[in-house]
């Protein structure tokens, strides 16, 4: 294998079925460490990554409406069942044992590739009808000049992230949604982490207006943390990121 295979296969592409595993939670430590790196560095991954989190978020709102789809008739899911059965019975082990292994991220992949092809369709239909004809220019008035809102960045400096790393992680109130150990593995999860990360340092925070709470967990080396600002009802499904940043540790910490 030449210099160039071996780095093919240190780096692979990210994929959206790749991508998929990341966020579920299927990839070890280092895999996800070196994809994470990577994603922070590529806007077309990271939009992914985020249309991802959206297909999970999506489905799990469905899942939980129960006006969403009503429950299938009893006597059909008796047919199918049989029917499932049947057809199982009938098929040798080796048959069955020969049948690849469809991963939870390749049906994640599939469903957000869908989604995403649907909404570029309906988009692009909408954009077509609805475009309106152009405007003759007109002179600049305080009327048409707006205040944007400023970029999500995390408040606090380097030296004060590194603070937290010497205190007891502060969730916010004990009825908190992450003050709850399982829904902070599912918060773990969403951002690509697995769940048993150990977080560093938290505090609640604001950004824009928008309350959240501070996640501070290892770097994807030794030297480094990263920094996370979520929503407080941050779960797998949708961790609500409103910002994130790489912090250098001092030696010792």
């Amino acid at each position: 294998m030449n210099g160039t295979e071996h780095e093919a296969d240190a780096n692979p592409p990210l994929t959206v079925e790749l991508l998929a595993d990341l966020q579920a939670g299927l990839l070890d430590d280092e895999a996800a460490a070196g994809i994470r790196r990577r994603v922070r560095t590529d806007p077309q991954a990271a939009a992914i990554l985020r249309a991802l989190q959206r297909v999970r978020r999506d489905l799990a709102d469905a899942g939980a409406d129960p006006a969403s789809a009503p429950d299938p008739p009893a006597d059909v899911t008796a047919r199918i069942s049989g029917t499932l059965r049947s057809t199982a019975s009938g098929e040798s082990s080796a048959a069955h044992a020969a049948q690849p292994r469809i991963r939870p991220g390749k049906i994640l992949a599939g469903i957000a590739g869908f989604c995403a092809a649907v909404a570029a369709i309906g988009v692009g239909t909408a954009a077509l009808v609805t475009a309106p004809s152009p405007a003759p220019s007109a002179p600049t008035t305080a009327m048409h000049i707006t205040v944007s809102t400023p970029p999500p960045v995390i408040p606090l400096s380097h030296e004060q992230i590194l603070e937290l790393l010497q205190r007891t992680p502060d969730y916010g109130p004990v009825d908190a949604a992450l003050a709850d150990p399982s829904r902070r593995a599912s918060c773990l999860s969403g951002l690509g982490y697995p769940a048993s990360t150990q977080i560093l340092g938290a505090q609640p925070i604001g950004i824009n207006a928008r309350p959240g709470l501070l996640l501070v967990v290892p770097g994807d080396g030794p030297d480094t943390v990263a920094v996370y600002a979520v929503a407080l009802n941050c779960s797998a499904a949708d961790t609500g990121l409103l910002a994130s940043t790489t912090v250098a540790r001092a030696t010792g910490s």
